[in-house]
């Protein structure tokens, strides 16, 4: 069955990328409302194909927000394994759009990669599984396994009802393992198998003072600044040498790096003159104490992204703004909590912040930390099928970044989640020109082919 399976597989691809090609078309930004009805589209769209493709059963489920498209094939019997497949057809906006060297919907192919918003965040991701299935389905007319694909529209969102959707929709969702392709491989030569994410907590700080604009020359001196209260907030969630988070409780609850991870970790080929390289920096900077891949894998940190407010026209206007605001994040770890976070956050700025402000603190988004057994037999299959798929054994690693649906995912259902990707590191998701290398594609295609024949002798 596998063979016939590759076979179809290489034998299609031309189809396969102009499938791909039509669903990127498809302007699916989850965050800006103006594209509500694109949305409908790419979940249409997907849901189409699965009937295409042979599912025997496919529903457009509803949420509070956009639907899940879902479809499944149970045919391999009661006694087979079960294996879940996610991802997501949402897609980020695509500001700053004059960076874009060519349309960020209209995809375009140059050398081996091609270039669209979604290509590898992550439509091209989940069109490889589908693709996988697909073959398997027309060239041996059924599979070995039973499997069930649940495609989302929020993750850009941070999945915010999607824990409410597992729930009620657990016992159709229950499966003996769950693949989730959303991730990056280290090069085109060397896979990752993902163990864990980071969780996150993403925070608003909003700072009021006098109730109106004022004129410096007038009421400087005399009325606090809401700008300057903000900088000095800001400058006390972080020590400036150690890079470390200055919040009291912060570090309290982190899961210390035992001896066989840190001996895993240290097998990443990644040296810091590649991490210059691809961050574009003449130096390194980050907590003392720990590698650069520690830092970017299991350690927390705290980043500001933007201080909207006040004067920032050309020329001068001597004004103290009547409000400032900044927007912060924290990537968390195992076994910090996002609330007890957001408390301790909450806490410090307050005892902080003088009498002479209003300081208000909103919540935009937030997601639990995730660490998983790399031993679990599930999660080996997936490593012998990476192997298989891309001719070298993968390296375990964990993810820097956050995924909110593989703690909601761990929390229901407590099997083994296969966490890949087929992306590479410079494709720009989440910023002008993102690519997907199209050789990475059909290795992924390929590399799900094996994982479900390797399932299904499990």
């Amino acid at each position: 069955m596998i063979e016939a399976a590759l076979v179809y597989a290489r034998d299609h691809r031309r189809q396969y990328l102009a499938a791909l090609v039509e669903l990127l078309r498809i302007p699916s930004v989850s965050m800006e409302p103006e594209h509500g009805a694109d949305m409908e589209d790419a979940a249409d769209w997907l849901a189409e194909y699965l009937k295409r493709m042979g599912m025997t059963r496919v529903e457009m489920l509803p949420t509070q927000g956009f639907p899940v498209v879902y479809g499944e094939w149970l045919g391999a019997g009661e006694d087979a394994p079960t294996l879940l497949a996610y991802g997501h057809y949402d897609v980020q906006p695509v500001d700053p759009v004059e960076e874009w060297l060519t349309p960020p919907f209209e995809p375009t192919i140059r050398g081996d990669d091609i270039f669209c918003r979604g290509a590898s965040d992550d439509k091209g991701q989940l069109f490889a599984v589908l693709a996988a299935v697909e073959a398997y389905l027309r060239a041996a007319g059924r599979l070995p396994v039973n499997v069930k694909i649940m495609l989302e529209g929020e993750e850009e969102l941070s999945s915010p009802h999607m824990a409410a959707f597992i729930e009620r929709h657990h016992q159709q969702l229950a499966a003996d393992a769950i693949l989730i392709c959303d991730e990056a491989v280290l090069d085109p030569q060397t896979p990752l198998v993902m163990y864990g994410v980071r969780g996150s907590l993403y925070l608003e700080i909003d700072v009021r003072g006098p109730a109106q604009d004022l004129h410096s020359g007038t009421f400087g001196g005399a009325v606090d600044n809401p700008f300057n209260v903000l900088v000095r907030l800001l400058a006390s969630l972080q020590d400036g040498r150690s890079r470390r988070v200055r919040i009291p409780g912060f570090y309290e609850r982190v899961r210390p790096l035992d001896d066989a991870e840190r001996a895993l970790l240290a097998k990443v080929p990644v040296d810091d003159k590649a991490a210059r390289h691809l961050a574009g920096v003449g130096v390194l900077a980050g907590e003392d104490g720990y590698t650069t891949v520690e830092r970017v894998t299991v350690r927390p940190t705290l980043e500001i992204h933007g201080m909207p407010g006040g004067f920032t026209g050309p020329g001068k206007k001597t004004v103290i703004p009547a409000r400032a605001s900044a927007k912060v994040s924290m990537r968390l770890v195992p076994d910090q909590n996002p609330q007890e976070i957001r408390h301790l956050f909450e806490e410090h700025l307050r005892t902080m912040a003088p009498p002479t402000v209003d300081l208000t603190i909103r919540t935009l988004g937030a997601s639990r930390p995730v660490v998983m057994d790399y031993r679990a037999v599930e999660i080996q299959a997936i490593s012998r099928a990476l192997e298989q798929g891309f001719g070298a054994p993968p390296v375990y690693f964990r993810g820097g970044g956050s995924l909110p649906i593989v703690a909601d995912f761990q929390e229901r259902f407590g099997v083994p989640i296969a966490l890949i990707g087929f992306g590479m590191p410079d494709d720009n998701i989440h910023a002008p020109n993102e690519k997907y290398h199209l050789p990475n594609f059909y290795r992924g295609i390929e590399t799900v082919i094996h994982y479900i024949s390797i399932l299904s002798e499990m």
